[in-house]
């Protein structure tokens, strides 16, 4: 099917073509130009279920859940054991704090697709995530965070716990408590898979959406999340992370002496290529 004549002599473009250039601008974080390929396809092609797939990821990527709901659903309804908008559905519950659910349609398409990697980490996190026992009260004091100086660039800092308990922010935001547990979420499914695949414990990762990048450091049991623009040089990135790490952890009693000052260059235990990054 033929959509519309492209500029400078192309050959027209087709549905095929446009679906595979909105998934490529989806993955490139162009989700303005993505949405619009998509719509322009769905006026011309309305029942395309790729196109409803690739609309619900765009509504999950702007934190649309209602929208992006009804796209997974219409996937379900012309195909029932569609396995990625199960997995979609299954992460929506997840954020809504539906365990239930979530662990329900994840079995369903783990039922039809015994081999969906997605599904099975998912799966384990949930499962990791009900048999940890709950924190104990005040077990983990506040640091003070106005000793934490963010970089120049820094637009947030989250300090939490892996299960997602917040502990402190910077600047105070009321949807820090929000923002602490979805990134605990994503660190758990991440470092599920991570270990599915024998690669060892996550410790790193840069979590990106349309304008920031979330560089984030954990032990297991801590969560120091900092917010920097999406441009940002990843090395830079990881050595502000790791002087906050430092700070951190004298703050809360976890390290002897003051905090390390931010390193002239990558430390040897620290390198770059391990960065997990999470998109």
């Amino acid at each position: 099917m033929r959509l519309w004549a492209s500029r400078g002599g192309r050959e027209p473009q087709t549905v095929p073509e446009a679906l595979r250039r909105a998934e490529q601008r989806r993955r490139e974080g162009r989700d303005a130009e993505a949405a619009a390929l998509v719509a322009r396809v769905l006026e011309l092609d309305p029942d395309n279920l790729h196109a409803h797939l690739l609309a619900a990821y765009l509504h999950v990527a702007r934190r649309a859940t209602a929208p992006a709901r009804q796209e997974f659903r219409w996937v379900l309804g012309h195909d029932a054991n569609h396995a990625r908008a199960l997995l979609g559905l299954a992460g929506i519950a997840l954020e809504e704090g539906d365990a239930h659910e979530c662990r329900d349609l994840l079995r369903r398409a783990l039922r039809f697709y015994p081999e969906f990697p997605e599904a099975t980490a998912l799966l384990e996190a949930v499962r990791t995530r009900e048999a940890a026992p709950p924190p104990a009260a005040n077990a983990t004091a506040a640091p003070r965070v106005d000793r934490l100086r963010l970089p120049g660039t820094g637009r947030a800092l989250i300090i939490g716990r892996a299960d997602g308990g917040l502990i402190a922010s910077q600047p105070v935001a009321d949807d820090a408590k929000d923002v602490s547990e979805a990134l605990a979420r994503t660190l758990q499914l991440a470092a599920a898979t991570l270990g599915r695949a024998g690669l060892g414990p996550l410790h790193r990762a840069i979590v990106e959406d349309d304008h920031d990048a979330v560089f984030t450091r954990t032990d297991g049991d801590l969560v120091v999340s900092l917010a920097l623009p999406r441009a940002t040089d990843p090395t830079q990135g990881l050595l502000d992370l790791n002087r906050l790490w430092s700070a951190t952890l004298h703050e809360l009693g976890l390290a002897a002496g003051p905090p390390a000052a931010a390193p002239s260059s990558t430390p040897a235990d620290t390198p770059v290529d391990r960065t997990r990054r999470v998109s």
